[in-house]
Formats: C-alpha cells, sequence, structure tokens
C-alpha cells in the first residue's frame, strides 16, 4: 500500500510538471487528466461589484489517458432563486501528441451539450429572465427588447451542443493554446439562442519555481486568455430577432497557485475589449468581473 501511495505520489508530481502552465483557468487545454485522476472545482463568478454572481461546481475524471470526461453545474447561493442552473457535459479526446523533453505539440476535440434545469421557457408575451443569478432581463414580444447570448445566462430553455478544436505548444516554461468552435442551441419552445462561433487564444507562463527540487515545490503560473465569440441573431417563432447577435472579445490576467501538485487556488480578472452586440451599444458596456476557483486533483 505504501509504495503505491509513493507510486502514485510521483506519478502526480511529474505529470503535473509536464503541463502545470497549461492547466488554464477560463479556457480549455488540449492536455488531459491523467487516467484514473478526478478533479473536484468550485468557481465563483462576481460581476458588477459583485452584485451578482455566476457558480458552477465540476467533477471532472480522466477515463483513459487521452479520453477526460467533464461535468459543470451552474449554481446559485441568493435568496430567491433556484438552486441550480444549467448542466454541462463534456468530454476531451486528444487526437496527436508530440512530445520532447521540454516540449511538446497536443491536439484535441472536445464535445458536449447543455442541458437545461429549471428552465423558465420563453413564449410571447411578458417574460423575465436570468442573465447571472439575481440579474434578470425582460422581454415583451421581442420587438424593441434588448437579447442577450445564452452564453451569459445561467438557466435557458435551449440545449446547446458544442464541439472545439484545441491545440497547445508547451516550450520550456511557456504555454501557447489555440481554440475554435462551433455551437448549437436547439429550443425547448418559441425562442431560439443564435448558434454561435468561439475562439481562444491564451498563454501560461511558470513563474516559479525557477528550478523543482521536491514534491512540496509550489507553482505560481501566470495567465494571459482571450476569449471571443460570434452570435447569430436570435429566433422567435423562426423569424430573427434584429436587435441580438453579434461580436464581442473579453480578456482574462490571471494567477494559479499548486501546492502539493494536487491542490490549485485561482484568481483570474475579466476584461470586456470590443463589443458590438446591441445589448451593449444600447445601454453600456458590459460588466468586468473577477473569478475566484479552487480545485482539487486525486487518484482513485
Amino acid at each position: 500500500m505504501a509504495v503505491r501511495i509513493i507510486l502514485s505520489s510521483l506519478f502526480i508530481f511529474s505529470s503535473l510538471l509536464s503541463y502545470s502552465q497549461e492547466l488554464y483557468i477560463v479556457t480549455h487545454p488540449a492536455a488531459n487528466l491523467s487516467k484514473n485522476r478526478l478533479e473536484f472545482r468550485n468557481i465563483v463568478m462576481g460581476y458588477d461589484n459583485f452584485n451578482y454572481y455566476h457558480n458552477s461546481f465540476a467533477l471532472n475524471y480522466g477515463l483513459l489517458g487521452n479520453l477526460t470526461i467533464y461535468n459543470d453545474v451552474y449554481y446559485t447561493l441568493d435568496q430567491g432563486y433556484k438552486f441550480f442552473g444549467n448542466y454541462e457535459f463534456a468530454a476531451r479526446y486528444r487526437i496527436a501528441d508530440i512530445d520532447k523533453k521540454n516540449y511538446h505539440l497536443r491536439t484535441a476535440f472536445q464535445t458536449g451539450v447543455v442541458i437545461p434545469v429549471n428552465a423558465n421557457p420563453i413564449v410571447d408575451g411578458a417574460v423575465e429572465y436570468e442573465i447571472h443569478p439575481g440579474h434578470k432581463v425582460k422581454f415583451f414580444n421581442f420587438v424593441n427588447d434588448i437579447t442577450i447570448p445564452s452564453v451569459d445566462f445561467h438557466t435557458t430553455d435551449n440545449y446547446t451542443f458544442k464541439n472545439d478544436l484545441i491545440v497547445t505548444n508547451l516550450s520550456k516554461k511557456f504555454a501557447v493554446t489555440g481554440e475554435m468552435g462551433f455551437n448549437i442551441n436547439t429550443p425547448q419552445s418559441d425562442f431560439k439562442f443564435g448558434n454561435y462561433f468561439d475562439w481562444a487564444l491564451s498563454f501560461g507562463y511558470l513563474a516559479l519555481p525557477a528550478e523543482y527540487k521536491s514534491y512540496n515545490d509550489v507553482n505560481i503560473n501566470l495567465y494571459l486568455e482571450n476569449k471571443a465569440y460570434y452570435f447569430y441573431k436570435n429566433k422567435f417563432l423562426g423569424a430573427e430577432i434584429p436587435n441580438s447577435g453579434g461580436f464581442r472579445l473579453d480578456s482574462y490576467l490571471g494567477i494559479q497557485s499548486i501546492f502539493f501538485s494536487s491542490l490549485m487556488v485561482e484568481a483570474s480578472y475579466k476584461i470586456p475589449v470590443h463589443s458590438n452586440e446591441y445589448v451593449e451599444t444600447q445601454i453600456g458596456e458590459r460588466s468586468a468581473a473577477l473569478i475566484f476557483s479552487i480545485r482539487y486533483l486525486f487518484f482513485l
């Protein structure tokens, strides 16, 4: 038993050394969790000076060395709102891998679905909808109203089918990841959120330690993550809604600390860089956000 624990610890340590600076906070790397490795993660995202929150809990599992299963549930603790939001399932499969000393190039494909939980269907008439828990928008016949992309919603009655291609290049202490995907929204009732493209270009740098000496060394990683979206127009009863859709770009500045190669504490600041979406041009710029995350990884 003791030998097994020691070998597992060494394996965790060596695997973490190989890709710690590509454990991004908000974007996907092409890396996978090791086989039989389990990850618990909780994310708290505060908007508008922490007046609104968008939280999620994740339970992820390395099914194979190149296949990882992801499970996310969105939730809120705000009084007066349902606890659960949407549930998201995803699977990431590593397609190709070129490994050398202090260098690797990896390509992965991720697919998944967002499943409505406690959804309020949008139908004709006046309907209120949550963007983030506690932050509502109101629709009325969709004539002069502001309609928001589905990615901003805590809960929606649309299913979202997501597909992304991811490429990660790691060279010594520096990692670069590019990602592109197309996402399809399928409504249960009259209102369809527009399908959308997503892109990411993210950078990770291992700041500390300068040289690994033991399992107990603390890792400090710095991140610059950029995410972009292009939303098609929303539809009601098959007709496009003019005041919807558009492009947005957000950047995230983050720092991550890793303790004992298994406990990660993360913080990232979201900066809205650009948007030509109707919602922004009509009601002002989107809010910045502060993200806190903690995750713990271990072998079963």
